[in-house]
């Protein structure tokens, strides 16, 4: 049975560690782009090297080249994205807060948007995935926008995260190293709004 008497408990954000992240993700992009840049360059000038000597048979070294410059264009473009992104946006500065209603969630593009009574979260699970711990949130089988009670879930960055795999892993997650309340007193503070039905697990 849901208590509706407790007080909110916050998971509060360390802003430091998400700007961390964000700096070695922008980082490895723009690293991975111009390894493919460079290497598309190198490949291309081979090629023309080729073509004066051997003939257009070599024109087919091209093709390796195109790709990684396309590659390479794109992960440029992608850094740019996210970086203007992340400065537009910010960081929220709470991931979720957990009262005896139910619970609100923030993602990235919709800070403190996501609401869910309890009757529609399934429950939460703690993912480990290359290194990293993730927790993340099932929804009730039938749970979506319309939902009565729900707000946010229509928002298009929600619906992206809830049907796209990121570490192998589809739905609502947030990953443990930002948070700065331990696992431990986030499994207490669901049991304790949801009569011990909902747990970390």
């Amino acid at each position: 049975m849901e208590n509706t008497a407790v007080d909110e408990f916050e998971v509060e954000i360390d802003q430091d560690a998400v700007r961390r992240a964000r700096a070695r993700v922008l980082r490895a992009t723009a690293l991975s782009a111009w390894v493919s840049l460079v290497g598309a360059g190198i490949i291309a000038a081979l090629t023309a090297g080729l073509l004066t000597t051997a003939g257009p048979v070599f024109l087919l070294n091209a093709v390796p080249a195109l790709l990684l410059g396309a590659s390479g264009a794109h992960n440029l473009r992608r850094r740019r994205n996210l970086r203007a992104t992340w400065s537009r946006q910010g960081i929220a500065p709470v991931a979720m807060r957990l009262s005896g209603a139910g619970l609100r969630l923030s993602i990235d593009a919709a800070p403190d948007s996501i609401f869910l009574p309890w009757s529609t979260v399934q429950g939460v699970r703690l993912v480990r995935r290359r290194g990293q711990q993730l927790l993340v949130l099932d929804l009730a089988p039938g749970v979506g926008p319309g939902s009565p009670g729900v707000t946010g879930l229509e928002h298009p960055d929600v619906q992206r995260v809830l049907n796209s795999k990121v570490l192998g892993v589809k739905g609502l997650r947030t990953a443990v190293r930002v948070l700065r309340q331990p696992v431990s007193a986030i499994d207490q503070a669901l049991a304790a709004r949801t009569g011990g039905r909902v747990r970390v697990r």
